[in-house]
């Protein structure tokens, strides 16, 4: 997988996990997880797109690897995962704060 891949699902994580935090305290659990899965949408198609625009060739030609073979749908195939994770990090933080 490409190093500009990881360190664009890592800020998407990120970003979405702390918008998840102070909403956490006014939202209902369907909410954070449709919050956190259109915030991650929004990030991962829309770097997406930037890079497809930026070289498209590029990511048409890798065929190794395990992500690397998908190409420019390795980051739309990980928004229910970053989503995933986004809510089991807020889970845990709002289970080990309150007790």
């Amino acid at each position: 997988m490409n190093l500009a891949f990881i360190f664009i699902i890592l800020f998407s994580l990120l970003s979405s996990t702390l918008f998840c935090f102070f909403v956490v305290k006014k939202a209902k659990k369907i909410h954070l997880i449709f919050y956190a899965f259109f915030m991650n949408a929004i990030i991962l198609s829309g770097a997406s797109a930037i890079l497809y625009k930026i070289d498209a060739q590029r990511f048409h030609k890798e065929l190794y690897g395990l992500f690397d073979s998908l190409g420019i749908v390795t980051l739309l195939f990980f928004i229910p995962i970053v989503t995933w994770f986004n809510i089991i990090i807020v889970k845990w933080r709002k289970d080990t704060w309150l007790t």
